[in-house]
């Protein structure tokens, strides 16, 4: 089955949540407009990111039940779209940085991040759940947070769940390491869908935001890890991609990525 993929890359601030909805807004119908069926937005989309404190953090968030999502759940419906996004959500006293799956008939999926970055842990509770996976009417669609795709069990959890594509909402801080010729976020997220023989959608942000920049490098890679398209600049800006997704495990005659696992042999991994 081939499906039309968007990634949407946008500028995001702490400062003006009711903006970043906007631009969510805007570019879902954007990309619905120009044929995407999956449309993936960045991590923590509607709250920005680098916070300034807890009380920020807090006011930015939203509820699971809010206008907000309402709004994406009517776009889908409208636009008969598939979309994944992260967001900034409260849940009575706890905050979660999660990600969320949604078509026409509301929220198919919420996942909260399990393993956090740096100063994270100031402002969310960590998941503790393992990737979500949900059919949809594109094919199974399988979503994490950002550094949670650097943990190679993890994306293989997804896989074991049947995921085919792997919605990656994400805000990859630019911490120095050389972009040329591939950004190292990227590479890993090629490694991730080679070994799992998976489509992965990686949606970046961009833009400063209280003196962090970031890698502003979305991209959307095929079952080999082969990319189909890479934002070439630090702007805003929405990717396409149109490819099959994978149907079998097979990566040769003989080789099969979840048949040849020895896990006989893994019970050192704890």
């Amino acid at each position: 089955m081939s499906i039309k993929i968007a990634v949407a890359q946008l500028e995001l601030s702490t400062s003006a949540p009711a903006e970043n909805v906007r631009k969510m807004n805007d570019a879902i119908v954007e990309a619905a407009n120009k044929g995407a069926q999956l449309i993936v937005l960045p991590e923590l989309a509607n709250s920005g990111y680098a916070f300034k404190d807890l009380a920020e953090a807090r006011r930015n968030a939203i509820h699971i039940n809010g206008p907000e999502i309402a709004h994406w759940v009517e776009l889908a419906r409208e636009h008969d779209v598939v979309i994944v996004t992260g967001v900034a959500l409260v849940e009575g006293q706890a905050l979660r940085n999660s990600s969320i799956i949604i078509d026409g008939s509301g929220v198919l999926g919420k996942y909260d991040k399990a393993h956090l970055w740096n100063n994270e842990p100031d402002y969310f509770i960590a998941g503790d759940a393992s990737p979500v996976v949900v059919d949809t009417a594109l094919g199974k669609i399988g979503t994490m947070v950002c550094y949670d795709v650097e943990f190679p069990e993890w994306v293989r959890i997804a896989k074991l769940q049947g995921a085919q594509i792997l919605a990656l909402p994400t805000n990859w801080p630019d911490t120095g390491l050389p972009r040329n010729p591939t950004p190292m976020e990227v590479v890993r997220v090629q490694a991730a869908a080679s070994q799992n023989k998976m489509v992965i959608a990686a949606c970046d942000r961009t833009g400063d935001e209280n003196g962090v920049t970031w890698v502003s490098s979305s991209v959307i890679v095929d079952e080999n890890g082969l990319i189909q398209t890479l934002a070439s600049s630090a702007t805003q800006q929405i990717l396409y991609a149109e490819l099959d997704l994978p149907t079998d495990n097979s990566i040769s005659p003989r080789n099969d990525v979840l048949k040849d696992r020895r896990t006989d042999l893994y019970s050192g991994l704890n």
